[in-house]
């Protein structure tokens, strides 16, 4: 499907080409939309990626000042990622690319965290959550800590919230990087392919936020999934 046509942001908040957001989102209309408040007042260029939503997301998105790509049919947040990566890197050229969810789980008024990091000898910069472990749902806390080990195994990077979707990386890394995952285990496939290519991380603090509301997370399928796109990377 086309995307809607792009309007101009607010002047207060005038678009940077330096960060580019990037948010996937399925059936998260009312979600989406306190996301987008909260982002209005930031120097971004928002781009929104609805992964074939049955419900009203798109004409929430419509009339604000972020742009539309919409996927026809529903294909997971990997495949949703990688369609917007190929639109914001082939349409633009921005230094950095911040990846946030539609649910309710990212803060907006954290973003500000990322922005001031960038400005350090870093590549990748990535959310955690590990500061509030008392909000995470127990399943949630076991797959993450799985997700870490075998990281630290595979990469010797001890990276302490391997599965928080909130993060940012140069898009110089995004650029030579070929995104595979279909669902949810692209964040472990981007992070597995960002440290190979020597990206320099550091973690940048973030809200654990879970109110049983918004997430499309399947713990037993995309732990599964997860694992396995670490189990690929050995392969290659």
């Amino acid at each position: 499907m086309p995307d809607c046509p792009a309007t101009q942001p607010p002047e207060s908040a005038p678009a940077s080409p330096a960060v580019a957001v990037l948010i996937p989102v399925h059936n998260g209309g009312p979600f989406l939309e306190g996301v987008l408040d909260g982002l209005a007042a930031l120097p971004l260029t928002v781009w929104v990626v609805d992964d074939g939503s049955t419900d009203d997301t798109a004409s929430r998105v419509r009339f604000r000042p972020v742009r539309l790509l919409r996927l026809p049919i529903r294909s997971g947040k990997g495949t949703a990622i990688r369609h917007g990566l190929a639109r914001i890197l082939g349409d633009f050229s921005p230094e950095w690319v911040l990846f946030m969810d539609a649910d309710g789980q990212h803060r907006p008024e954290e973003v500000p965290r990322f922005l001031s990091a960038m400005e350090g000898e870093v590549d990748f910069l990535i959310g955690s959550r590990m500061g509030e472990t008392e909000n995470f749902p127990l399943h949630r806390l076991r797959t993450n800590r799985v997700g870490s080990t075998i990281l630290r195994l595979m990469s010797g990077h001890a990276v302490p919230d391997t599965q928080c979707g909130f993060r940012a990386l140069r898009a110089h890394y995004l650029r030579g990087m070929r995104l595979e995952s279909k669902g949810f285990e692209v964040e472990t496939e981007m992070l597995l392919k960002a440290l190979r290519a020597g990206a320099r991380w550091r973690p940048v603090p973030v809200s654990a936020v879970y109110d049983g509301q918004g997430s499309h997370f399947r713990p037993v399928a995309d732990t599964y999934r997860i694992c396995m796109a670490a189990l690929r990377y050995v392969a290659e």
